[in-house]
């Protein structure tokens, strides 16, 4: 039965643009025999189409990324696209979501289940909800003044984020391709 997959690449910018455009970064997937990739912002998200389960495509699309030059750091996150709608609809902080969804961010794990005890014991000024096994994160600050993001990531592994619009957007998006309005 073919799937809708979010693919989300952790660290990626300008210097890894130079090494893996998301152009090339869609027809390596094509190439691949995933159905459809496209694209989303220039952030390292992808929506595609597969029948693989979602360890093989998180395997698949890790292969592709190294191929294309990128280095380990480059992890591949894999969602379906049931789990990003859960996580729009759960929508646990909607008047930061409403207010000022650039600063909501949204932590995505590799791991399937991350070490989430920590947050707890946590006293920094932002506000951190636990959705499954996703952080959501109100910065009160702007990002770059904050240490949370360096705790997340030693307190729980291998992560990436991605601030509410986008969240917003891929779930979206990636809506409509499983229900075959795209």
């Amino acid at each position: 039965m073919m799937g809708v997959f979010v693919i989300l690449l952790r660290a990626i910018g300008p210097v890894t643009h130079k090494v893996m455009s998301m152009t090339r970064w869609r027809e390596a997937v094509a190439a691949a025999g995933f159905i459809k990739p496209e694209t989303y912002v220039a952030t390292g998200n992808m929506i595609v189409e597969s029948d693989l389960d979602m360890a093989e495509v998180t395997r698949r699309m890790n292969e592709i990324v190294r191929a294309l030059g990128l280095g380990p750091g480059n992890t591949a996150i894999v969602r379906t696209a049931g789990q990003m709608q859960r996580l729009l609809a759960a929508n646990p902080l909607p008047e930061a979501a409403a207010a000022n969804p650039q600063a909501l961010a949204v932590y995505f794990f590799a791991e399937p289940r991350p070490d989430l005890k920590w947050v707890a014991e946590y006293a920094g000024s932002e506000t951190i909800h636990i959705e499954g096994t996703h952080l959501i994160v109100d910065y009160v600050t702007p990002v770059s003044g904050s240490r949370l993001p360096a705790v997340i990531e030693k307190k729980s592994g291998t992560v990436t984020a991605r601030n509410w619009n986008t969240l917003k957007g891929l779930a979206t998006k990636a809506a409509a391709r499983e229900h075959g309005n795209d």
